[in-house]
């Protein structure tokens, strides 16, 4: 391979072994074509890799929602465009994303599931890449809210009972990932802040019945109310260690 079609990968391979010193073997998420960063193969020259990091995922088009994954303090950049903190430029349709497995103690998905058609297969990565007993801390909007569908990327909602489908009832037979929901709260106004000190007072008495009774909040008062803008979600990520996983 010629050196200027190197340099990226080598310097890719550089960032992993830093960030991620458990990973034995960095060079096999990124074997020549088989790992595709913005569909083109990784050791390509259009892969472009900086060093330095914050440990964010974006989706593909330049929207609000982010993914990002956190190591201890250390961190690395993925995203479609050159944004600041970005260390990769990678396309969240395209799996694997070229990270290693069980590398992730956290994982923030801020408004990213909204913005696919199939969410599974994200969460899937999700999963893939936070270690055992990782969180995952989500933001996305909910299906009763104006948020959910204002905007013309937004392709699904969600409901306060969405993510128990991941290994928590009958009916999570449609992927692999597994998680424990740890605590689901609805929220009024995504940002509070923005709202007049009238809409503000009105906001927390409606909030504080939402924490009081989220069913029937969801089921009803959410009708009345104008809509529930904001799903706020942590789980955590239920899969074997990687020594009890090797014994087997």
């Amino acid at each position: 391979m010629p050196a200027a079609r190197r340099a990226p990968v080598v310097a890719l391979l550089t960032l992993l072994q830093r960030r991620f010193p458990g990973l034995d073997d960095p060079a096999r998420l990124i074997k020549e074509g088989a790992v595709l960063v913005n569909g083109v193969p990784a050791a390509s020259p259009r892969t472009r890799v900086r060093a330095d990091a914050a440990i964010r995922i974006r989706h593909p088009r330049p929207l609000r929602g982010t993914i990002k994954l956190a190591h201890a303090l250390d961190a690395f950049g993925i995203d479609a465009a050159w944004l600041p903190g970005v260390d990769l430029v990678h396309d969240l349709s395209v799996r694997p994303y070229p990270i290693p497995d069980d590398c992730a103690d956290q994982v923030v998905l801020h408004h990213v599931l909204e913005h696919f058609a199939d969410p599974l297969p994200i969460m899937e990565e999700v999963w893939r890449m936070s270690r055992p007993g990782g969180r995952v801390l989500i933001r996305t909007p909910h299906y009763s809210g104006p948020y959910a569908w204002n905007d013309p990327t937004h392709r699904r909602a969600f409901t306060s009972q969405s993510f128990h489908y991941f290994g928590e009832n009958g009916y999570s037979y449609y992927t692999p990932a597994r998680f424990r929901v740890l605590e689901v709260r609805l929220k009024y106004f995504m940002e509070e802040s923005l709202w007049p000190w009238p809409h503000r007072t009105f906001g927390r008495a409606v909030q504080a019945l939402l924490d009081r009774h989220p069913t029937f909040g969801e089921r009803f008062l959410c009708f009345l109310v104008g809509g529930i803008e904001e799903l706020r979600v942590t789980l955590e990520a239920v899969k074997p260690s990687s020594a009890a996983a090797a014994v087997a």
